[in-house]
């Protein structure tokens, strides 16, 4: 729905009056990649933005994700690349080994990517790093604080915080990652699925006899472990191994069982697990996703892994995440005065994306993560005898979205939106 001025009916002060109101008092339960890009692109909008985050504050932080595709375009947009590149860890080659070392294939990422987007390797905190730091002076932050109560009351809804403070919003975005509480308590009909994938991922900061810019993957039955050597003095790790425990079981043994999954792997890896063990910093958590059938509820909407998780195995976590933000931006931006219409094209449109994305996460595990000796054969003859440009069309056709897609189109009983 535009907003239209009929030369008849003209009258400064009740236009300014009118665009005064069409600016939302916002609130983003959540500070991650998906809130803090929300932030950005709704302060930039000029609507009155509050983050709150249960940590005491932020920090750069964190494992590697790969920024990929159309999350690479958004920032393109907003300007940021430039600072991402900066920040990023080197990339120039994947070389992907069996459990004893010896090569499957050796893939240049530039080859890779030719048909799409650059790519670029940093730490989740790096990233949000560089959001934050745009638009920090531009939204209230609350730390160490958390969502109580919801209520909905009108076409407002009232915030009782954790602190005890009661806010009163327009629209309440929640993005407290995976295991959101609000979501749990207000969303019932959501669920999460255990994708029974344990990652854990940290960084070392010692010399290591790496090649920077050449990460390190190794294929095997229930597992993966890949090493990135961001510096000369600093190397990272990521690895998927298979896992029906509960996380809490987990936990309490996640040392012991990153050991014992790789003890038969060769020296140099056996190193470096020691290293991690006794001087790194460690992230640990099963993987799982977040099945949604409606991402909004009245004014209160769900974005990124709180929504749609669709696992690090898509490949494009950290990019969906971002897309969120600016769908839902873009359609606040382009029906301004009715929330209730924004937030449904918010919903239409990102439903068959989350579908898609977290598909080819449960393709890439049967690939990449393969159950049994025989699947993990096949897919290393394939992927060893595949040309350069099958591998490219492997790696990144499930990354592509559609035209309308990009440009955030929908098309509802043929009327475009």
């Amino acid at each position: 729905m535009g907003y239209f001025i009929h030369k008849s009916a003209y009258n400064f002060t009740a236009l300014k009056k009118d665009i005064i109101n069409m600016k939302k008092r916002i609130i983003i339960s959540g500070g991650g990649i998906a809130g803090i890009t929300a932030a950005k692109l709704l302060a930039d909008q000029g609507h009155q933005i509050t983050v709150i985050d249960k940590a005491s504050q932020f920090n750069n932080a964190g494992f590697l994700v790969s920024l990929k595709s159309f999350g690479v375009k958004i920032m393109d947009e907003i300007g940021l690349t430039g600072n991402l590149v900066k920040e990023s860890t080197p990339s120039e080659f994947m070389h992907w080994l069996d459990s004893s070392g010896n090569m499957i294939r050796n893939i240049s990422y530039e080859k890779v990517n030719q048909n799409t987007n650059q790519s670029i390797l940093i730490t989740r905190g790096g990233l949000h790093q560089v959001i934050y730091n745009n638009v920090k002076s531009a939204i209230n932050i609350i730390f160490g604080t958390t969502i109580t109560e919801l209520q909905q009351r009108g076409h407002k809804v009232i915030v009782t915080l954790s602190n005890g403070k009661v806010i009163d919003a327009d629209l309440v975005v929640v993005s407290e990652g995976l295991r959101s509480s609000t979501r749990t308590k207000y969303f019932g009909e959501s669920q999460l699925e255990d994708f029974n994938l344990l990652y854990m991922g940290g960084r070392l900061k010692e010399k290591h006899p790496y090649t920077v810019g050449t990460v390190k993957t190794y294929l095997d039955i229930n597992k993966m472990l890949s090493i990135y050597p961001v510096s000369n003095e600093e190397v990272a790790i990521q690895c998927y191994i298979y896992n029906v425990d509960e996380l809490a079981n987990i936990h309490s043994n996640a040392k012991q069982l990153l050991k014992k999954t790789f003890e038969n792997y060769n020296s140099e890896v056996q190193h470096l697990i020691d290293g991690f063990l006794k001087e790194g910093l460690m992230f640990v958590d099963k993987m799982g996703m977040v099945h949604a059938p409606n991402l909004v509820k009245g004014h209160v909407v769900l974005l990124g892994d709180a929504g749609y998780c669709p696992t690090a195995l898509s490949g494009m976590g950290a990019s969906l995440s971002i897309y969120g933000a600016k769908a839902l931006s873009h359609f606040l931006a382009r029906s301004p005065d009715d929330l209730a219409v924004s937030l449904e094209n918010y919903n239409a449109l990102m439903q068959p994306i989350i579908k898609k994305f977290q598909a080819n996460a449960r393709n890439n595990a049967q690939s990449f993560i393969p159950r049994n000796e025989a699947d993990l054969i096949r897919f290393t003859r394939l992927f060893s005898a595949a040309s350069d440009a099958e591998v490219s069309k492997m790696m990144t056709e499930q990354l592509v979205l559609t035209e309308d897609q990009i440009k955030f189109t929908l098309n509802l009983n043929n009327n475009e939106i």
